[in-house]
């Protein structure tokens, strides 16, 4: 059932997402990009889940587009926009930039293979930590395309630098987890069945912080990268000057004195 093909649950503050198709890699369908789309809605609006972290069921992250069968999105079924006609779209930004619209840290626990849009949507993710049996390639020219979500010529470069970013994308190349974490491109490299235990824990690093704050900086570290600096410390100042007058700042002045944990209430 196309209901299946994406897992999402909660636990503790944390919202796990697992892309369930491990008899096809986690290949995506049309289905899965809505229901992803839809899954990180959710989080942004949902108070009680603090972090994000995308997985894969079964030996991989995600073997990329699924470009068989009816359900790839790349045919010209009535029922379904296709993902190459849909590009450019308001659906297609939400389906694809979703994570990085998530005003919440969200982390990419990559198990087994992640290319095509599989290795885009581990650049969506803030965070990255590999398995020792991962494998992260950007083999869109292979098929005569670029990165399908654009993350691959726009982010990869500013997460590796740019020869390594024109390297990976223009070769095609898929590079095992050492090389990954070698070039910056993942945090840390664990073994197989530490990836969620790891990934747990690092989630719950970037829960300590006040949910304002952590919004807040997410969206001034990514404007950023569109921004030159004047309007960037113009920005930065007005939302330090915004954070000093809430009700989370007060409560960390509170909480240090106090010499206790804070308790946030994320305004």
């Amino acid at each position: 059932m196309a209901e299946e093909q994406i897992l999402y649950r909660k636990e503790n503050g944390i919202g796990i997402i697992t892309l369930n198709r491990p008899e096809k890699l986690n290949a995506c369908t049309f289905y899965m990009y809505r229901r992803l789309a839809e899954i990180m809605e959710e989080i942004k609006n949902d108070d009680q889940v603090r972090v994000a972290i995308l997985t894969g069921a079964g030996r991989g992250f995600c073997a990329g587009a699924d470009l068989s069968g009816p359900e790839s999105g790349l045919g010209e079924s009535t029922e379904r926009p296709s993902r190459i006609r849909i590009k450019h779209s308001t659906l297609d930004r939400t389906i694809m930039w979703g994570m990085i619209n998530v005003p919440k840290i969200t982390i990419a626990a990559i198990n087994g293979v992640a290319v095509g849009v599989g290795a885009e949507y581990a650049l969506h993710c803030d965070i990255r930590i590999a398995a020792e049996s991962a494998r992260w390639g950007q083999v869109f020219v292979l098929r005569a395309w670029v990165p399908d979500t654009g993350a691959g010529t726009y982010l990869l470069s500013r997460i590796v630098g740019l020869s390594n970013a024109l390297d990976l994308v223009c070769s095609g190349d898929i590079i095992d987890a050492q090389e990954m974490l070698r070039i910056g491109l993942v945090s840390k490299v664990v073994p197989n069945d530490q990836l969620m235990p790891v990934a747990i824990e690092t989630a719950k690093r970037f829960m300590r912080g006040s949910p304002l704050a952590i919004r807040n900086a997410k969206e001034l570290i990514y404007r950023s990268l569109e921004r030159n600096i004047e309007e960037h410390l113009q920005a930065s100042s007005s939302i330090f000057s915004m954070l000093t007058a809430s009700e989370d700042h007060a409560e960390g002045v509170r909480a240090f004195l106090e010499k206790r944990e804070p308790r946030w209430k994320g305004k």
